[in-house]
C-alpha cells in the first residue's frame, strides 16, 4: 500500500509540473490546496501566502509564458499518514527574446491527502548552481 502511495503523490506531482508546462491557470488551481494555508515560494522570491496570491502569482507568470521546457530529476516521494513530500531538481529552459536562458532549482512540493486526492500545500523551490557538466552548454543558449 505504501508504494501505491508514493505513486499517487508521484503522480500529482507530475501533473504540477504539466500544468506549469502547459502554463494552464485551471489545471494549477485543481492540483492547489485553494485555501489560505498554501504556501509557495518561486526560484528567488519571497513567500506567498495562501490560495489567492499563489493564484494570482502564476496567471502572472503564465502571462509572460511558460518555459519553454522544464524536466524535472531526481524525484523522491515520501508518505507520512495524509501528508507527502516530493524532493526534486528542475531544470528549467526559459526563453528571453531571442535568447534561451537555463536554470536550476531545488524543489519540495508538500501534499496533503484531500478525500481521493493529493492537493499542494507547499511549493518551494531555490535556485541551485548549474551542474558543471551543464555550463558549458548553457553559455551556448545565452
Amino acid at each position: 500500500m505504501e508504494v501505491n502511495r508514493k505513486e499517487e503523490v508521484l503522480k500529482a506531482n507530475s501533473r504540477f509540473y504539466k500544468a506549469l508546462r502547459d502554463g494552464d491557470p485551471d489545471s494549477m488551481q485543481e492540483v492547489w490546496l485553494n485555501e489560505p494555508r498554501a504556501k509557495c515560494v518561486h526560484p528567488g522570491w519571497p513567500m506567498l501566502y495562501g490560495w489567492d496570491a499563489i493564484k494570482e502569482s502564476w496567471k502572472n507568470i503564465f502571462q509572460a509564458g511558460p518555459p519553454a521546457h522544464i524536466e524535472i530529476t531526481d524525484a523522491e516521494a515520501y508518505v507520512a499518514g495524509e501528508m507527502a513530500w516530493v524532493i526534486c531538481i528542475e531544470k528549467i529552459s526559459q526563453a528571453a527574446g531571442d535568447q534561451t536562458r537555463l536554470g536550476y532549482a531545488q524543489s519540495t512540493n508538500v501534499f496533503e491527502l484531500r478525500g481521493s486526492s493529493w492537493r499542494l500545500v507547499i511549493h518551494h523551490a531555490s535556485p541551485v548552481p548549474v551542474p558543471a557538466g551543464e555550463a558549458a552548454s548553457n553559455q551556448n543558449l545565452q
